[in-house]
C-alpha cells in the first residue's frame, strides 16, 4: 500500500443525531514500526435507518470543507446547511481524526481536532483547533502540540516567539471563521514561513490530509481548494523538505472529476482526463457489454472545456443524463473509487443503492486486495460482510444510541447472521413476523 496518508481513527460529535461521542477505529490500535495497512483498506458502517451513518459521512465532508475552502463558513446557504445539521440538543460537536503522514521524509502520527458552536445569531462559528503529532511511527510515542486555537485566539504555536506573534496577528479575527491550516495556506509564499519551516510542514498538514478526502454524498462537487492547491504544487516542488515528485503527482490526480452533468477541464489537462474517460468506459462496459464507447462532446470556454459525455451503442447514442439511474450512479462512484483505488480516502454514503449486490461485492474484493487507498462506505445491503469478515476491524455497527461495535470473529457466527437476528449490541433487529400481527391489517379501533 503506498498512500501518502492513512486515517487511523475518525471521531465525530454533534452532527445531526449524534449527540454523544461516536468513534471508528481504521488500523488496530497499537502501531509499530512495520506498519502495514493491507487487511485494513475497507470500513463498512452499518446501522438500522436513523442511527448516523449519513452524519459520519456529513462529518467527513464538513471536516474537508474546514480544511480546504476559506469562504466556507461566510456563506449564507452552508451556513443555513449547517445551523439544519448541528444537532439540536448540543448545539455544538466536534470532529477529531488521527492519521499516518508520510508526504514528507519524516513519517509521524498527526491528531487533529477541530470543535464548532452555535452563536445566538445562529450562524456557526470556531470553537477550537487543535493539532498534535508524533514522529516517527510508532503509536506509543508521545504526541506533542504543533498549534492550539481557542475562542477564535491562536493561543500556541512554534517556538519562534517572533513568528508566533507574526502568526497571531495574521489570523487575528480569522480563526472563528477558518482554520489555522487553511490562514497557514494562505501565506505559504511569504518570507516568514522560512523561519521555522518544520512547523509550517506540520500545520499544513491537515490540509493535506483533507485534500485525500473525497465525499460522496449526492451532491456535485465543488473545485473550491483548486487555486489553494495550485499554490501548494508550487511551493513543494520548491522545498526540499517534501518528496516532491510523489506529492505533485498525487495532487494532480485530483484535477479533475467526472460529474453527472456538464464539467470544465483545463485544456492543459484534457487529455489526462479522455484518458480518465476511456476507463470509465472499461469499467462500465463491466456492468453493460452494450456500451460501445463514451464520446466527449466539448465545447470551449476560454482555457476550460465544457464536457459532457455521451455513451455509445449499436444503435443510439444517449447522453449520461438519460441514462439508467444505476449507469448514472456507476459514472459518479467511478471518480470515488478509482481515487480510493490509487491512494486516497474515499467515504461513500450508500454506496449499494442501486447497485447489483453481485458487482458491489466485486468491487468492494478488489479494493481489498489491489487498492492503494482507503475505502469507507455506508450500507444496508449485507452481502459485503462475507468478504469484509475475513479482513480486521472492517464492519462497525452503529446504533440509534451512539454506540459502535466493530465485528469480531464469534465461532461459527457470521456477521451477516448475528446482525440479521439481533445478536450484535445495541442491535435493534430481535423481530420476528409475528411481532407484526395486530399492526398490520390490524383494527383500529
Amino acid at each position: 500500500m503506498d498512500a501518502r496518508i492513512y486515517l487511523l481513527r475518525l471521531e465525530v460529535c454533534g452532527i445531526k443525531n449524534l449527540d454523544k461521542p461516536v468513534s471508528f477505529e481504521f488500523y488496530k490500535r497499537i502501531i509499530s514500526n512495520d506498519f502495514d495497512p493491507s487487511q485494513y483498506k475497507v470500513k463498512a458502517i452499518y446501522g438500522e435507518n436513523g442511527s448516523g451513518k449519513t452524519a459520519v459521512v456529513t462529518a467527513v465532508k464538513i471536516l474537508k470543507e474546514l480544511l480546504t475552502d476559506s469562504t466556507y463558513l461566510e456563506d449564507s446557504d452552508t451556513q443555513r446547511t449547517l445551523y439544519a445539521l448541528i444537532n439540536k440538543k448540543r448545539k455544538s460537536g466536534y470532529i477529531e481524526c488521527e492519521f499516518f503522514d508520510t508526504f514528507d521524509k519524516k513519517p509521524c502520527i498527526c491528531k487533529y481536532r477541530v470543535s464548532f458552536e452555535t452563536g445566538k445569531d445562529r450562524r456557526i462559528y470556531l470553537a477550537s483547533e487543535e493539532l498534535y503529532i508524533k514522529n516517527g511511527r510508532y503509536s506509543k510515542n508521545k504526541y506533542n502540540v504543533v498549534y492550539r486555537v481557542d475562542n477564535g485566539k491562536l493561543v500556541a504555536a512554534c517556538k519562534n516567539e517572533a513568528l508566533f506573534k507574526i502568526y497571531q496577528e495574521k489570523t487575528l479575527n480569522l480563526l472563528k471563521k477558518q482554520t489555522f491550516a487553511l490562514c497557514l495556506s494562505s501565506v505559504m509564499q511569504t518570507a516568514d514561513i522560512r523561519k521555522d519551516i518544520d512547523f509550517f510542514i506540520n500545520s499544513i498538514r491537515p490540509y493535506l490530509f483533507a485534500l485525500t478526502l473525497r465525499i460522496y454524498l449526492d451532491e456535485v462537487d465543488h473545485h473550491r481548494e483548486f487555486f489553494i492547491k495550485e499554490d501548494l504544487k508550487d511551493f513543494i516542488q520548491n522545498n526540499e523538505s517534501f518528496s516532491s515528485e510523489d506529492t505533485v503527482q498525487f495532487l494532480e490526480r485530483q484535477e479533475y472529476y467526472i460529474q453527472s452533468d456538464e464539467v470544465m477541464i483545463r485544456k492543459p489537462v484534457y487529455d489526462e482526463y479522455a484518458g480518465k474517460i476511456r476507463r470509465l468506459c472499461s469499467f462500465l462496459h463491466i456492468f453493460k457489454p452494450e456500451i460501445k464507447d463514451i464520446q466527449i462532446d466539448r465545447r470551449e470556454d476560454r482555457e476550460y472545456y465544457r464536457c459532457r459525455l455521451k455513451l455509445v451503442y449499436e444503435d443510439y447514442v444517449l447522453d449520461q443524463e438519460f441514462e439508467s439511474r444505476g449507469i448514472r450512479k456507476l459514472i459518479k462512484m467511478f471518480d470515488y473509487l478509482d481515487l480510493s483505488a490509487s491512494g486516497g480516502i474515499t467515504f461513500i454514503d450508500e454506496l449499494d443503492s442501486n447497485i447489483n449486490d453481485v458487482y458491489l461485492d466485486k468491487i468492494i474484493e478488489f479494493m481489498m486486495y489491489y487498492g492503494k487507498g482507503q475505502l469507507c462506505f455506508t450500507a444496508h445491503n449485507l452481502s459485503p460482510m462475507s468478504i469484509l469478515k475475513e479482513n480486521k476491524g472492517s464492519i462497525s455497527f452503529l446504533s440509534s444510541i451512539n454506540t459502535v461495535h466493530t465485528w469480531t470473529n464469534n465461532g461459527n457466527l457470521s456477521p451477516e447472521n448475528a446482525y440479521r437476528n439481533g445478536f450484535i449490541e445495541d442491535s435493534p433487529f430481535n423481530t420476528d413476523a409475528v411481532d407484526f400481527i395486530g399492526i398490520l391489517g390490524g383494527d383500529d379501533a
